[in-house]
């Protein structure tokens, strides 16, 4: 809901009619997320989510014209809450730390949040690693297709501006932030399998490991990935 104070803050002007839309589309995903983490993705639907703000279905279809524009919009959400607690941990790094060190606090920073918010990780975990296609709308699968890049911009700057000091090989700035995204996302999903085998399954591990192979891949020296994970 991070983001959603923002929004609020930048947009003092709202009329109480718009206000009490808001405050309502926020209940309505709060209760969405609470089935979801109680009762698993498939247990989540329009009548059901209708019951627990005690709307009628018509009056929850005035919010969200079908359950894909409800997930996607759930989804867009958690997005936001994860743009914030990169943004937040690029605002607390000295104004000189260098593009690697940056890189590697804002994977830390992701690997934090999934920590202090696993239900909206999990979310997120689940409508991407599902096999099933679950939003069958273009429009809405889109939307949460640019919400992904929007969220990860802190990290897509942070590779740019590594590239453009030569810290890294020249590249493709979104593509690198997708690569290590999608890197740090899988084995943040590795915690349950890790209790059955501590020794072999470390998270922290892996995604440091990950982070500095994709890095060195990249074109950065060691010694400069070295130094800059050591500030953490």
């Amino acid at each position: 809901m991070v983001h959603e104070q923002a929004a609020s803050a930048a947009h003092p002007a709202q009329t109480p009619r718009a206000r009490r839309h808001d405050a309502n589309v926020g209940r309505i995903l709060d209760a969405a997320a609470q089935v979801v983490a109680a009762e698993g993705l498939d247990a989540l639907s329009m009548s059901k989510l209708a019951d627990a703000v005690d709307y009628t279905p018509g009056a929850l279809y005035r919010y969200f014209d079908s359950k894909d524009a409800l997930l996607a919009r759930l989804v867009e959400r958690i997005l936001g809450d994860v743009r914030a607690a990169l943004a937040d941990a690029t605002a607390a790094l000295p104004a000189r730390t260098s593009p690697l060190a940056r890189v590697a606090a804002l994977a830390a920073a992701y690997r934090e949040f999934a920590r202090r918010e696993p239900h909206r990780f999990g979310l997120l975990a689940m409508t991407m690693a599902e096999p099933r296609i679950l939003l069958q709308e273009r429009v809405h699968a889109q939307a949460v297709a640019v919400a992904v890049v929007a969220a990860l911009q802190p990290l897509a700057a942070a590779l740019a501006a590594a590239a453009t000091a030569d810290l890294l090989a020249p590249g493709d700035a979104t593509e690198r932030t997708l690569c290590l995204f999608a890197m740090l996302h899988g084995v943040l999903q590795l915690p349950k399998l890790a209790r059955h085998s501590p020794a072999t399954i470390d998270v922290d591990r892996l995604a440091t490991a990950g982070t500095r192979a994709l890095l060195v891949g990249w074109g950065a020296q060691p010694r400069n990935v070295t130094r800059a994970l050591e500030m953490l």
